[in-house]
């Protein structure tokens, strides 16, 4: 992740993509190298945009010490997460959203109008740019679903893990069940990306076949110790 000590506040009337996830019937957030960026796949296997990941700077976003004061939630605190096109162009952006005690992330346009905003919690509401709910979170038993506000589910999402040889990561799997009456797409894109933000654990090494054995011996001898005391 990189950190930027000056970024500049969000450029009205920035250029935004209109050829990313016009179509979209599922796509999967995944790293396609150990050391790589997270990228949105098509299940042909084409790239059809990618994540860049950056800690704001100092004065950029919430401070730890007004995060603590407010009882924020401290997941990913001033974290944003950029969505661009194969043109490098903006699709959408996640960040943290504030004056939450539990996990939220807002989804907001390139100019910085929200798009949604997912709120963890019980129910899980997700609501829309104008912060009126549209849909629900309902977690099933290998995905989570989400409803649509008197309607029925639009899309699901799954994870997996993801071998990257030395490295294991997750990844997380969209599919759009139906077109949302009154969500943005982009919001339901961002889906997937707010699961592995609110879920994932961090990338860790693959143990290799010597720590393997170790963990093995130290089990065999917890056990060993167990039946001798018996």
């Amino acid at each position: 992740m990189l950190r930027f000590d000056a970024v500049p506040s969000t450029t009205p009337n920035l250029a935004e993509s209109k050829n990313a996830f016009v179509r979209t019937g599922s796509t999967t957030l995944t790293r396609q190298t150990a050391r790589g960026p997270l990228v949105f796949v098509e299940p042909g296997g084409g790239v059809q945009a990618t994540v860049l990941s950056q800690q704001l700077g100092k004065g950029q976003g919430e401070s730890l010490a007004g995060a603590l004061v407010a009882r924020d939630s401290l997941l990913h605190l001033n974290e944003r997460h950029t969505v661009i096109d194969c043109f490098d162009v903006p699709v959408f952006h996640v960040e943290r959203y504030r004056a939450a005690s539990k996990p939220a992330f807002a989804v907001l346009e390139p100019d910085g109008d929200a798009l949604a905003v997912y709120h963890s919690g019980d129910p899980f509401l997700v609501r829309d740019g104008t912060g009126a709910p549209v849909a629900r979170l309902h977690e099933r038993k290998d995905r989570l679903e989400l409803v649509e506000v008197g309607g029925g589910p639009i899309a699901q999402s799954w994870r997996a893990p993801l071998d990257l040889g030395w490295l294991i990561d997750e990844q997380w799997g969209l599919t759009v069940l139906e077109e949302p009456v009154v969500l943005d797409r982009r919001a339901l894109v961002a889906f997937p990306l707010v699961c592995r933000l609110l879920w994932s654990q961090p990338p860790h090494k693959k143990p290799s076949d010597e720590q393997k054995i170790l963990a093995a011996r130290i089990g065999i001898g917890i056990a060993s110790a167990i039946v001798f005391n018996y």
